[in-house]
């Protein structure tokens, strides 16, 4: 299930800013196909131990699903995930995970970062015109339960550490890209 950008930004709740990002020197088209190279992201994504898709599959669809292990916090942790929405014009993946009665939800952006030169119209990569992207995530997560909730101010704590591995994944993203 394919929609235009238009349609996938305009129902985004997602927070206006990226929880975290990073310039990739790289046409938006390579960083795509790294992304969505799901079933490969525990060779590329040094924080990923295991993916094992579970529904669908191998090419993005909605409702693929896997399981995605990781050590988090000093524990090996597996999550099942979800895409929930994509588009392959637009560079917009959307995935949700439930887990400990929490609903995390997860959209991937990448934009074409065109602009080369700086405010004097001058290029200022060494007159290369290579194409860079900017890869983003944006992160929301909520209570489904009321035991969940009660517990949510531990997640306020975690934000930061979250906020490092999140993105040293968007780093090695970059690095198979670059």
């Amino acid at each position: 299930h394919r929609e235009s950008s238009e349609q996938v930004n305009s129902r985004c709740s997602m927070s206006s800013s990226p929880f975290a990002a990073v310039t990739i020197n790289a046409p938006p088209s390579k960083v795509w196909n790294i992304l969505t190279d799901i079933q490969n992201w525990s060779t590329i994504i040094s924080g990923i131990d295991d993916v094992v898709i579970t529904k669908g599959g191998p090419k993005l669809e909605v409702g693929l699903t896997w399981d995605e292990t990781r050590v988090m916090f000093g524990r090996s942790e597996t999550e099942r995930m979800e895409i929930v929405e994509f588009d392959d014009d637009g560079y917009v993946l959307k995935s949700k995970s439930e887990s400990c009665g929490m609903l995390m939800e997860f959209e991937h952006r990448i934009i074409a970062n065109e602009s080369c030169n700086d405010d004097d119209g001058n290029n200022d990569n060494g007159g290369n015109e290579k194409e860079t992207s900017v890869l983003e995530l944006y992160y929301t997560s909520r209570s489904l339960t009321w035991m969940a909730w009660t517990f949510a101010w531990v997640g306020l704590l975690t934000r930061g550490m979250m906020r490092k591995v999140v993105l040293q994944d968007l780093n090695d993203i970059k690095a198979a890209a670059e």
